[in-house]
């Protein structure tokens, strides 16, 4: 097994998109204690791993008992727990954690801009539960990132993947659903001029055959981020 200076939070953020289970993770955890360090971890310290790295807070008592029913995890103290050693290989192959030792793997999710509202973006990081945020956080730092640059054919696609992405969220199906049926009459209004301005922006550069003069779109006309952080308030509310 490769060995190099991936840290745990880069590792657990890596880690996070191949196991969902609250116990995988805690496994994986142990994983990387027994690999990186030759060690076990204490729960306490698996629930900071995982805050530490955006995946919420686990509750200790329901750790303990995941541990405890786990084949995979030993007990050695009082309240530290280890990877068993004839499990790790079975753990690295099951989940693919060996690509989350690579070099490079599982930097963390960053906002470098100021499109998307920093404070709503580091709450949603912690949110844990039915649904997987790490890919919704990664397009959000994406998107954040093609705006400060002034990728703004990115922008607007961005935008358009992210309502696609986030109507599951809402018990619906569909992003039109939510504008029209989910909230408030002011989270409508958002909504809908969210879903529908940038869904006919969206489409006009992705459906329209090169021509001999174009226009190009430019930050007034892709700056959804009044409407974007109503709806990153909401999700966050929610989940």
């Amino acid at each position: 097994m490769k060995k190099n200076n991936t840290s745990v939070e880069s590792f657990a953020r890596c880690m996070s998109q191949r196991a969902t289970k609250i116990s995988d993770r805690a496994v994986a955890l142990l994983y990387f204690y027994a690999t990186k360090r030759d060690s076990g971890a204490t729960l306490k310290q698996i629930i900071s791993d995982f805050d530490n790295a955006g995946l919420g807070s686990p509750n200790i008592t329901k750790l303990r008992t995941a541990m405890t029913k786990d084949r995979r995890t030993a007990k050695v103290s009082k309240d530290e727990w280890r990877l068993k050693s004839d499990r790790i290989a079975e753990v690295e192959k099951e989940l693919q954690l060996d690509r989350c030792l690579a070099s490079g793997q599982g930097k963390p999710v960053l906002l470098n801009g100021d499109y998307i509202d920093k404070k709503r973006f580091q709450a949603l990081k912690k949110k844990t539960g039915k649904f997987d945020f790490s890919r919704l956080l990664q397009m959000f730092a994406e998107l954040d990132h093609a705006f400060s640059v002034g990728s703004y054919i990115s922008v607007i696609l961005l935008t358009r993947a992210i309502l696609d992405h986030v109507a599951p969220i809402f018990n619906l199906s569909i992003f039109t659903e939510v504008a029209n049926n989910y909230g408030t009459k002011s989270f409508k209004d958002s909504m809908s001029h969210l879903e529908n301005s940038s869904r006919k922006i969206a489409d006009s550069y992705l459906h329209t055959k090169i021509r001999s003069k174009e226009s190009l779109p430019n930050k007034t006309q892709v700056n959804f981020s009044n409407d974007l952080d109503v709806l990153l308030a909401e999700i966050v509310r929610i989940s």
